[in-house]
Order: structure tokens, then C-alpha cells, then sequence
């Protein structure tokens, strides 16, 4: 009996583990993804315009002797905004009575009485200065930058609710046109803007990011090297690596037409460059440590060309990094969004911008472990996947808590930085953190990213909330990991949990139960477990893809034509994982041949590129590339093209496909980002059209269809022209295209 006491004395050591040490008992769980829900998150989304200086006295624009006034921009309440879900409002501050004298206190007072508003609504603030409304602005730069110096101690006072700056003070609305100092064109002017800039920059928080109006304006700040004259501000008036990390883009006509109305075809004292030159630097935009900036705007007073369907707004949204819009303006964009409904899931496309502008993090799971002990070390590591735009913009901390209702310890993970989750999947590498001395007892664990600013912490609406269902306590601002984590010894109604370190069998008999052209049906027998499975982990080609609970499933979106290997693992509650089925080879299905109107399908009739024809007697042709004295080699059926950085295929279609609703290519090889592919007016990297159920083109060894759907790509059918490939974006590899055709 002795010994079997002093043997249950080690036990309970061993289960409630001895300070200083980390207890080896470890659990993997999985989330459920929310992938519909619209909510609410910090810094990110739809913003409503208001007026923050609401004294007339001081604005004019505060009064209803301006046309257009709205008794509704003065509230402080902000109750439109919180209606609608918005955590941001926009607002102007007019400085059209004081283009030749100080700011007085009274606009600076009730300036920072509406910053005030916004803190105690849990929102945050874009903010654009401006000398007139629709005119000719052409204030002196010391005096704009003495009002900067006015404004600075209160921007700093409010740094907390400053979402951001738009650099504003030139011209109309602050937009950066009509004024002496926005020809882009005029190289002396050029130091009037970058000092401005440099100016903001100076004057306010580093936490504060300043958007700029035109892309070129950003292109020309960065060639800077040597200082402009006359600007004693620090670092030798040379914009610092901080400072270009702050200085992002909105565009304040998207989508109003190919050029958004100016945004991108102004030309520039230091050369011309066209539009799809000056959309690629706002695609790569990011800070030196490689998150993404500020991009935001507002749409046009005009619906823009051929987007009805809104692939194009997504196209640039996603591409461009989007975080903020205005929902306001233009009501001629916001009701065709509102009325347009876009699928995978089926939603307005209003809908779909106001879940995935900015960030939408959602984890897929993490692992951590299921006890601790106070003063002790323990480790934590997790999966998530970026459904938004762009990634989180500003520095915000990320803390593990432990929360038993009584007790509540944060515990930093300072090596993560949120800036760095940029769409698309997310690792967050095991994160080993000493715990505080703590209570004993069993505690919620959660993660928790509240804003940067402590004074804000307190209030959950500046936490970010991930998209998994049942997680988010939106009382505590945090997510909640589980709900039953032990800490030191079990006391009172604690029960600890077993230490259950006994792994699955291996799961055996995995099978094909099924194949289409997208996607591969998977079987096996159950495992088994002296606790309980509680599921099993599927790998295609050694990466995981799925995790049923079940002994089926499937695996979709693939590539027609594609061969992978699977296995499958089994799991039970405790986090034990068992060793991998043995490996299955499996493909999708091929789909026959097209069939509709060819545009060519390369058998040699007419002969490529002797004859200058294709199938439907039509001019084609193509230079530049490595192979068939830059033509390409047609060869057993299929053009050829060996390229690196260069080369173009043209053919003319120049006939009406309105009967027809799929630009269809069969090919193999290369890569779908290394070219662009036009028709019909529309133009797109080849990975970037979008496809039947929302997936894009991803091109492989084997030959496979690719079914473009015309009309969901913006592609004109009445009036295609001709199909045409640029092969310019830096890659260089061989595809091979079997035939073009319209099915």
C-alpha cells in the first residue's frame, strides 16, 4: 500500500509538472472558418463621411448655408456609422478661412473634442486637411506648414484614433490637383511635395501612415537622393526607410475608368509611364518588413466600363491590397455593388467588399499546451489563412491569456507581428513564453490582439476578431483557444484531464471512391484508439488539406488531368497523431476534347507561321520568343513557346462569340503568373481570370482545359478583337498550347 501511495504522490508531479519546466502535454485543435459572416474589426473597412469640426464658428462647412449640408455629419454619436458596422469614419478639415492667417484655438479645441467623440465610440479617424472644396487652391508652403505646426501637438494628443492621414492641403478637396505646387509634369514643383510630405511625415506619430493621392507622386518621392533646398527638417529632409514604410496610396476615383479618371495616366517630368506600369507599384507596395500599406479611397461619380459583374473591382481590390473605402460616395457605384451578386459564396458584391476589405484572419488551428505551470515555460503555435485584402496595417501586440473569471494573465508573444500576415496562409512558428507565478485552477486560454495604444485595450471594439465560428468573446475583445486549460495542481472542483500519450493506428484500406475533372473522392477504414479517434488529417503531396471527422473525403478545385499522392492520419482529443496510411496515387478526371468554334488547334492546317492564318482565316503570329526563330514550333499538335521575359502571340478573332460563353485553352507547363492574356477589351495575367466557382487558372505538367468564363471576366463577346499573350513579367519557362477555342 506504501508503495502504491508514493507511486501516486509522482504521478500527480508528473500530470501537474514543477516550476520551471514546461509539461510536455500538447493539443491540436481545429477551428470551424466563418466564411459568410460580415462583422465588425478594427482599422479595416467601409468608412461614412462626417464633419469632426462641428462648430460653426470655425467651419463653415458645419452650417446649413453650404449646399449640400447634412445636419447627420455633425453627430457625435456616430450612430449612422455604428449602423452600418463601420469601425471608420472619414472626415475633412476645412481651413478655407485661414488660407492667409494662424488656426485659431477655438478649430484646434474642437478639433480635439471630436477626436475625443471618436475614442469614447470605439472608432477610428482618416482625416485630409483642405484649403478650398471644388476650386483652385494656392496657400503659400510656410503657411501650410506653420498650420502644421499648430496641428501636430493635437494630431499627437489623438494619435491613438488616427487610423491615418491623407497627405490633403494642395489643391481641390486636398486632392493634389489645382494647385501651383500638383503638376506632375514640373519638376519644380516636385520639392514643394516632397517637403510637404516630408513636413506630415515630421509632425506627426510614426504610428500614423500618410496616403498620397497619385502613384506617381510616390514614384517620384522614392527616386529622391540628395535633399531639396530650403528644408531644414531631420534626417537631412531625405525620407528615412520609416518614413516611405508610412507613405501608402488612396485613389479617390476607383474604378471610374481606365484610368480612374487620372489616377494613372498623368504623365511626369521624369518620363511617361501607361497604366498598367503604374497599377504594378501600387500591386507591390509593401513596408521594408514586408506588410502591406495603406491603400484606401473612394469610388467615382461614374460606374466605369464593363463591370457589371464586379470582377474587375475585385480584381483591383485584391490585387491593389485594399483597407478602406468609402461608402458614401459614389452612390452610383455602392447601389450597382449592392445590386450585383457575385458567387463562391452567392452574395451581393457590396457584401464581399465589406467582409474581406483590409485583414480577415481565421485560424485553422492551433497547438498548445493543455497544462501549465506558473513561472514555467510553454509554447504555442498556430495555422490561420488571410481571407481579407491586405494585411493588418498598423503595429498591434498579440498576447496569450489565461482567464479563469477571477484571475486574468496576458502573456505578450512578442516575437509575432500581425503586420506580416499578408493573404493568403499564415504559420505562425511555436512561440515559447515563460508564464507569470499564477493561481492554480483550470482557465480559458485565448488569443487577444488588441490595438497598440494601452489606453484603448480596455475597450474590445479595438480587438481584432478572427472568422471562426463560437470562438470570439466580445465581451473580453479576445478569442477564445479552450475553454478547460489546467494551471499547477488541480484544487477545489478541478478535474484534471488524463495525460493520454497513446497514438491512433495507422489507418489503412485508403481508396478511390471517385474522380471528376476537379476534384478526387477518398475512403478508408476507421481507426482506432484506447481513448477515441476524434478525427483524421488528409495530405496531398505531404501537405495538409483536410481534417474530417470522418473516414471519407474530398478533395475539389483541382486541375483537370492532375495526379497527387495522398495520406491520411488519424487523431484523437488528446492531440496524439498517428504514423500515415500508406500512400495513394490518384488523378482527375480528363475532359474531352472542346468543342465549338476553334479558334486553332495546331494540327498543321494552316501551317504556323508560314501561313499567317489560323483556323478560322484569320491573321496570327508571334515574335520573341526562344524557339522557332522566335515564333514558337508548332510540333505533334501543339504551338510551343519557350520564353524568358519576352514574347507575344497574337491571333484575330474579330468575329462575334455571343453564342459561345468560354474563351477555353488547352495547355501545359510554364506558369500562369509569367503572362498576360487580352480579349475583348479585357486584359489579365493568365493566374488572375477568374474561373467557375471563384478559383483561378494554375497551370501544370499535364495538359488540362482551361475554361475562362467570358462574360464574368468583363470580356466582350460582341466585339472580342484579337487573343493576344504578352510574355513580359520577368519569367521565363516553356508552355505548350494545344488548341483556343470557344465553347
Amino acid at each position: 500500500m506504501r508503495r502504491l501511495l508514493v507511486a501516486a504522490a509522482a504521478l500527480a508531479l508528473i500530470l501537474a509538472g514543477t516550476p520551471g519546466t514546461a509539461h510536455a502535454a500538447t493539443t491540436t485543435v481545429t477551428y470551424t472558418g466563418d466564411l459568410t459572416s460580415v462583422f465588425a474589426n478594427p482599422e479595416r473597412g467601409f468608412h461614412n463621411r462626417y464633419e469632426i469640426v462641428n462648430d460653426p464658428a470655425v467651419n463653415d462647412y458645419a452650417s446649413n448655408t453650404i449646399p449640400g449640408f447634412n445636419p447627420d455629419m455633425l453627430d457625435r454619436t456616430f450612430a449612422r456609422a455604428r449602423a452600418d458596422g463601420d469601425t471608420l469614419i472619414h472626415s475633412y478639415v476645412h481651413l478655407d478661412k485661414y488660407q492667409t492667417t494662424d488656426l485659431p484655438q477655438a478649430l484646434l479645441d474642437n478639433l480635439g473634442t471630436g477626436l475625443a467623440a471618436i475614442r469614447a465610440q470605439g472608432l477610428k479617424i482618416v482625416l485630409r486637411f483642405a484649403y478650398v472644396w471644388d476650386g483652385y487652391s494656392a496657400v503659400t508652403e510656410p503657411q501650410m506648414e506653420r498650420h502644421l505646426d499648430q496641428l501636430a501637438p493635437v494630431l499627437a494628443a489623438n494619435a491613438d484614433v488616427l487610423m491615418h492621414l491623407e497627405a490633403g492641403f494642395f489643391g481641390a478637396w486636398g486632392e493634389w490637383h489645382e494647385s501651383p505646387y500638383t503638376a506632375s509634369s514640373e519638376e519644380s514643383q516636385a520639392p514643394v511635395r516632397y517637403r510637404l510630405v516630408k513636413k506630415l511625415l515630421a509632425s506627426t506619430p510614426p504610428t500614423i501612415p500618410v496616403a498620397i493621392r497619385y502613384p506617381i507622386f510616390n514614384y517620384e518621392m522614392a527616386q529622391r537622393t540628395t535633399p531639396p533646398a530650403g528644408c531644414p527638417l531631420p534626417d537631412n529632409c531625405l525620407l528615412t526607410t520609416q518614413d516611405f514604410d508610412r507613405i501608402g496610396f488612396h485613389d479617390d476615383c476607383f474604378l471610374a475608368d481606365s484610368a480612374d479618371m487620372g489616377t494613372y495616366d498623368q504623365n511626369s517630368w521624369l518620363g511617361w509611364f501607361d497604366v498598367t506600369t503604374k497599377k504594378q507599384w501600387v500591386y507591390d507596395m509593401t513596408t521594408s518588413t514586408g506588410g502591406n500599406k495603406i491603400v484606401g479611397g473612394e469610388t467615382c461619380n461614374s460606374t466605369g466600363g464593363n463591370d457589371a459583374a464586379g470582377v474587375n473591382a475585385q480584381y483591383e481590390l485584391s490585387h491593389q491590397h485594399w483597407t478602406e473605402l468609402n461608402e458614401d460616395y459614389a452612390p452610383v457605384n455602392i447601389d450597382q455593388w449592392k445590386s450585383t451578386t457575385v458567387s463562391n459564396p452567392s452574395e451581393t458584391l457590396f457584401t464581399r467588399v465589406k467582409r474581406l476589405l483590409g485583414y480577415r484572419l481565421r485560424l485553422v488551428d492551433a497547438t498548445f499546451g493543455n497544462q501549465a505551470t506558473g513561472g514555467a515555460a510553454y509554447t504555442f503555435s498556430a495555422h490561420l489563412v488571410n481571407d481579407g485584402y491586405a494585411g493588418v496595417i498598423k503595429p498591434r501586440p498579440v498576447f496569450l491569456v489565461f482567464d479563469d473569471g477571477t484571475h486574468r494573465y496576458n502573456v505578450p508573444l512578442a516575437g509575432l507581428d500581425p503586420r506580416t500576415w499578408k493573404p493568403g496562409a499564415v504559420t505562425v512558428p511555436t512561440q515559447t513564453v515563460t508564464l507569470p507565478d499564477m493561481v492554480a485552477g483550470q482557465y480559458k486560454l485565448a488569443l487577444w490582439l488588441p490595438d497598440q495604444a494601452t489606453g484603448l485595450r480596455g475597450n474590445p471594439a479595438y480587438s481584432i476578431r478572427l472568422a471562426d465560428t463560437g470562438i470570439w468573446d466580445g465581451g473580453k475583445g479576445y478569442n477564445v483557444l479552450a475553454n478547460a486549460v489546467t494551471v499547477g495542481a488541480c484544487t477545489g472542483g478541478c478535474t484534471p484531464p488524463p495525460v493520454d500519450t497513446a497514438a491512433p493506428t495507422t489507418p489503412a484500406g485508403l481508396a478511390v471512391t471517385g474522380t471528376t475533372t476537379s476534384s478526387i473522392g477518398l475512403s478508408w477504414n476507421p481507426a482506432t484508439d484506447n481513448v477515441g479517434v476524434t478525427g483524421y488529417l488528409v495530405f496531398r503531396n505531404g501537405t495538409q488539406v483536410g481534417t474530417p471527422t470522418g473516414t471519407t473525403f474530398t478533395d475539389s478545385g483541382l486541375p483537370s488531368g492532375s495526379s497527387y499522392t495522398y495520406t491520411v492520419k488519424a487523431r484523437d482529443a488528446a492531440g496524439n497523431i498517428s504514423a500515415a496510411s500508406a500512400p495513394l496515387t490518384a488523378a482527375t478526371a480528363t475532359p474531352p476534347p472542346p468543342v465549338g468554334l476553334v479558334l486553332d488547334d495546331f494540327d498543321g492546317t494552316p501551317a504556323y507561321p508560314s501561313a499567317a492564318k489560323n483556323d478560322l482565316g484569320k491573321w496570327t503570329g508571334g515574335n520573341c520568343f526562344l524557339n522557332g526563330a522566335g515564333s514558337g514550333v508548332v510540333s505533334g499538335g501543339a504551338l510551343t513557346l519557350q520564353y524568358n521575359n519576352c514574347g507575344w502571340f497574337g491571333s484575330d478573332v474579330n468575329t462575334d462569340l455571343s453564342a459561345y460563353g468560354y474563351l477555353v485553352v488547352r495547355i501545359k507547363g510554364g506558369n500562369a503568373a509569367d503572362f498576360n492574356v487580352s480579349l475583348g477589351g479585357t486584359t489579365k495575367v493568365f493566374g488572375d481570370f477568374v474561373l467557375d466557382g471563384g478559383g483561378h487558372p494554375v497551370l501544370t505538367a499535364a495538359y488540362q482545359d482551361i475554361r475562362i468564363p467570358m462574360a464574368a471576366n468583363g470580356i466582350s463577346r460582341t466585339s472580342p478583337g484579337q487573343l493576344a499573350m504578352g510574355f513580359w513579367y520577368g519569367g521565363n519557362s516553356t508552355i505548350s498550347i494545344e488548341s483556343i477555342g470557344y465553347q
